[in-house]
């Protein structure tokens, strides 16, 4: 996430950079147009104020006959040629505009040429009032005709000025939106990072956290298992003595008495040789017992199934709890580590139902499908405490048994389930093997 937020963060920036270049460029542009409006209606009231000019110079001329107004009529004529080829440049782009000036020069070239005209004339006495009166209303008229067409041209770069200053200003506006627009994306970016950051601070303070209480239970696991494997030698011990000991104690009895009678026969005294025989298959049946505990010779000679059928029946004996064994279809013998993992965790199920569950029957299912064998061991008992299951759940270790069996089961890439809802308890093992694939069975049905 921090990566996808980074990169986007990296995306906006530049498209924030792109927009922010050409808007900039707009607005550049914008304001060179404004100037160029500016320059173009100073043109034309300058224009304007020369004609006013001029007109007003050829009256005092004509009234005062002073040379210094003729003079300055001279220079506002060459000012107004100026002022129309300026005018020409600078409306190149705009063809109404120059069709406008290519009216308006000759007006203005006839405009001062006929004044010009005046002037000589009048100077030259061959031009009388009632001529000068006709040449004068003549001008004035040209005039107007002049200040109509200047008038327009103003309010046409009036209008462009306007329509200027108003994209100017979208385009000024559209930049601070886009700034704003990128701060605010930012400022929002920058608190989603710190979120995320602050947010992998706690994962992996919480990590850590869980690290340390697995070390710590990984540690008590152990302990407990040096532990356990005290108490199952002294009770290993424990029926030794009670048990085969006592059996071969009596045993050495009726062998005793047998040396210390008279009759070298033992046939003599049937029921002393009756009872030593039993004594002997007692204690063999007892050592037979113990031992296939610690390893049943079945799981070597026959496989998981006839090992778990065998364990499940001595274990329904011992316990008096009711076990219903169901198989599945096994097509091929399982590897012989997952058959002693799948053994050693249907011991331990089953232990612990005998020990914690006070349950009054267990239903055991096997089977093998999809590339993986399955264990369900279901009971009816009281169920598994909740802080202990949240712990196991949590990855640490929730009771020697669940812990064992899940690292038994993971040291084969297996996985162990446990569900609990107050009545009863439901395990299922999975183990991954390759026999499986070909199978036919169906697995058992999935934890509820």
């Amino acid at each position: 996430m921090r990566l996808a937020s980074l990169i986007f963060a990296l995306m906006m920036i530049i498209a924030t950079g792109v927009i922010a270049y050409f808007t900039e460029a707009g607005v550049k542009n914008s304001r060179s147009w404004v100037l160029h409006t500016y320059e173009v209606k100073t043109d034309l009231e300058e224009m304007q104020a020369v004609l006013n000019e001029m007109r007003a110079s050829a009256e005092l001329y004509l009234l005062s006959n002073d040379e210094a107004e003729l003079i300055h009529f001279r220079d506002q004529t060459s000012q107004i040629r100026d002022l129309t080829a300026s005018l020409l440049r600078l409306t190149q782009d705009n063809p109404t505009q120059q069709e406008r000036l290519n009216l308006l020069q000759p007006l203005t070239d006839r405009q001062a040429s006929q004044l010009q005209d005046c002037f000589d004339r009048h100077l030259g006495g061959t031009m009388g009032a009632a001529e000068l009166r006709k040449s004068m209303e003549e001008i004035t008229g040209r005039r107007k005709q002049i200040s109509s067409l200047i008038l327009v041209m103003q309010e046409h770069e009036g209008q462009l000025l306007q329509n200027r200053l108003e994209k100017w200003d979208a385009l000024f506006k559209r930049n601070i939106i886009t700034l704003g627009a990128a701060f605010a994306i930012a400022v929002i970016l920058l608190i989603y990072n710190f979120r995320l950051l602050l947010a992998e601070i706690a994962t992996r303070k919480e990590k850590e956290k869980v690290e340390r209480e697995n070390a710590e239970s990984y540690r008590a696991l152990s302990g407990r298992i040096l532990e356990l494997q005290d108490i199952e030698r002294r009770k290993i011990a424990r029926e030794l003595h009670d048990s085969v000991g006592q059996y071969l104690t009596g045993l050495k009895l009726n062998l005793g008495h047998l040396q210390s009678v008279k009759s070298p026969l033992p046939s003599d005294n049937p029921a002393l040789l009756t009872e030593t025989i039993d004594l002997t298959d007692r204690a063999i049946v007892e050592v037979r017992t113990i031992s296939h505990l610690l390893h049943p010779p079945l799981l070597d000679e026959l496989g998981f199934d006839s090992a778990a059928r065998w364990y499940v029946e001595g274990f329904s004996k011992r316990s008096g709890i009711e076990v219903r064994l169901q198989v599945g279809e096994i097509v091929e013998r399982l590897p012989k580590e997952v058959e002693l993992a799948l053994f050693r965790v249907l011991q331990e199920a089953l232990t612990n139902v005998h020990r914690h569950a006070n349950a009054h029957s267990v239903d055991v299912e096997i089977s093998c499908t999809s590339g993986k064998a399955f264990l369900v061991v279901r009971d009816d008992g009281k169920g598994i405490p909740r802080e202990v299951l949240l712990r196991f759940r949590a990855g640490l270790a929730g009771g020697i048994g669940l812990a064992g069996m899940r690292e038994r089961l993971a040291e084969l890439g297996g996985t162990l389930e446990v569900q609990s809802e107050g009545s009863g308890s439901i395990l299922r093992a999975t183990l991954p093997t390759a026999v499986c694939d070909s199978n036919d069975a169906k697995p058992v049905d999935a934890l509820h």
